[in-house]
């Protein structure tokens, strides 16, 4: 091979994406390494527990992740595979976002972003830990970069079905997902009526804004329909899984959500009020002391682990005792004071909302897992990552852990998502104005090709929604500060950035496309109507076969 052919060989999309892949696999099995089996808490404890068979499975967590558990270790016969399956996920969409974003035009610098998500510290801190809301996240993530795919590379329709699998695997390990499955789910719906249009081939001769607007009006209801029919399908799956593990485990009801009933009672309802009520005398009297117990802590939160010892028989994920009584309390003295309510709701979110805890779950940590007969890692990842993760990043940059942060960000994309629309649609209203007259195209094609100009702001607004739609979904539940109820967020806006930074740098920002894609329309239908005035064609040119 000369000179010239190995400058080739270099200067290939494939062979930047074999590099991309060496970048990306060899600090994912690094971590691998430092982690292995990955780290837990009592709540991945009792699943790992669940899905060696040790305790029956329960509803208390989603069992969708014991079972997957379950299933590895049967192929697999290691404790650690939910953990290198978590890792595999992360690396792999890592390594599609820069490969997305290099063949879509970036620099090559820009494209390394993407394999160094996995490198920032909020990633890193969550990472070590087998969370079902890390599960979500990854999930999630890797199922929104195959949709993008989707859009910009031909003929990749079928990747919509793992995408979809995924979206549902993380509906099921956590119900709240849906507040950030419903932007996606419009998202996809967007992609769908964008493909049946495009295959369209027939147009109309009308022009003017007026058929904008009707053409605009007419995609918008195909859109939220469709977004209808996806989550039907979304949510038909998770219910089609959770029958699937049903009909093979005895799943024992726990009532999980009396857990939150038990909260809004405990520390919205008056001890007046609470005693006054036909609830029973022992149940009443339980909740009164547990109260006082936890305003000697200061918490007013996660009542079930700080204060109310658990459910009936003591033991965790027990159910409480008196659910019904208890949710009858919660629909006569808590909804029917909705402004006490609000109050006591705000003040948990605000709690979550500002502070952030649990950002690293250190090795020391381990007595829970120890019970189930989880290993423990490498006694030296702590000394290597910990230092990043806490001394570097929570000392330094303390916002890094907190929702208020990426919620400020995610909103600012939106702004400025927003703004890029409207220059957009501004763009869109002078191409129709300019056409009506001078070209045979069909106006519905002018303002596609125009309107569909190659940025990721439909990405960016996405990922952005679905971001602060998860963040204020946890307004009536959230029970603590733990930064991973903030992961999805997180990583989802970071995702954004880095959409943001290839635009940037590659100047492919809306206005400049528009143009472009304007100038490039005008081009072929001018060139369509002469060669149909030539031919002595008057058709138009998309009706001719």
């Amino acid at each position: 091979m000369n000179g010239s052919q190995r400058r080739g060989l270099f200067a290939s999309a494939a062979f930047w994406d074999a590099f991309l892949a060496l970048v990306t696999i060899v600090p994912a099995l690094a971590f691998t390494a430092l982690f292995f089996p990955g780290r837990a808490n009592v709540d991945i404890a009792n699943q790992y527990a669940q899905a060696t068979g040790d305790i029956p499975f329960s509803d208390w967590h989603p069992p969708v992740m014991s079972a997957v558990w379950r299933v590895l270790i049967g192929l697999t016969g290691e404790a650690g595979s939910l953990f290198v399956l978590q890792v595999g996920i992360l690396a792999l969409a890592c390594w599609l976002l820069g490969v997305l974003v290099h063949r879509w035009g970036a620099p090559r610098w820009v494209s390394l972003v993407g394999p160094a998500i996995m490198a920032t510290p909020w990633v890193v801190s969550q990472m070590t830990t087998m969370w079902k809301d890390t599960q979500m996240a990854v999930a999630i993530l890797l199922a929104v970069v195959l949709l993008v795919i989707t859009r910009f590379v031909p003929k990749t329709w079928l990747l919509w079905i793992p995408a979809l699998l995924l979206l549902v695997y993380a509906f099921g390990l956590r119900k709240n997902a849906i507040f950030a499955i419903l932007p996606i789910a419009v998202y996809v719906a967007w992609l769908l009526v964008k493909r049946l249009r495009d295959s369209r081939q027939r147009g109309s001769r009308q022009r003017g804004s007026r058929v904008l607007s009707r053409f605009a009006a007419k995609r918008g209801l195909a859109t939220t329909v469709a977004s209808l029919l996806v989550l039907i399908v979304l949510g038909a799956g998770v219910k089609a899984t959770d029958l699937a593990i049903e009909s093979q485990e005895n799943v024992a009801a726990t009532g999980q959500i009396s857990q939150i009933f038990l909260d809004d009672v405990m520390f919205s309802v008056p001890d007046d009020e609470l005693q006054a009520s036909d609830a029973p005398a022992e149940l009443k009297d339980k909740i009164s002391t547990a109260r006082d117990k936890c305003l000697e802590k200061g918490e007013i939160w996660d009542a079930y682990w700080n204060c109310y010892d658990m459910g009936a028989s003591g033991e965790p994920f027990s159910p409480i005792a008196h659910q019904d009584e208890l949710r009858d309390l919660w629909l006569s003295e808590v909804i029917t004071h909705p402004l006490r309510y609000a109050e006591y709701r705000a003040a948990v979110f605000s709690f979550y909302f500002f502070s952030s805890a649990l950002e690293y779950w250190p090795a020391d940590w381990h007595y829970d897992a120890a019970k189930v007969g989880l290993e423990q890692g490498n006694d030296k990842a702590d000394y290597i990552v910990k230092p990043y993760v806490e001394d570097f990043a929570l000392d330094t940059f303390p916002m890094l852990f907190k929702p208020w942060f990426w919620t400020l960000l995610a909103g600012a994309l939106l702004v400025f998502g927003y703004r890029a629309r409207r220059r957009s649609s501004t763009s869109v209203n002078t191409a129709v104005r300019a056409s009506a007259g001078t070209t045979s195209m069909p106006v519905e094609k002018v303002i596609s090709k125009t309107a569909d100009a190659r940025t990721f702001w439909p990405e960016i607004t996405m990922l952005a929604t679905s971001a602060l739609f998860y963040v204020f979904g946890y307004l009536p539940i959230v029970p603590s500060n733990h930064f991973r109820y903030t992961f999805w967020p997180a990583l989802a806006v970071t995702t954004a950035l880095l959409f943001v930074l290839a635009m940037w740098r590659t100047k492919r920002g809306t206005s400049r496309t528009t143009r472009e894609t304007w100038r490039t329309t005008r081009e072929e239908a001018d060139s369509a109507g002469a060669e149909a005035m030539d031919s002595g064609d008057t058709r138009d040119p998309e009706d001719t076969p």
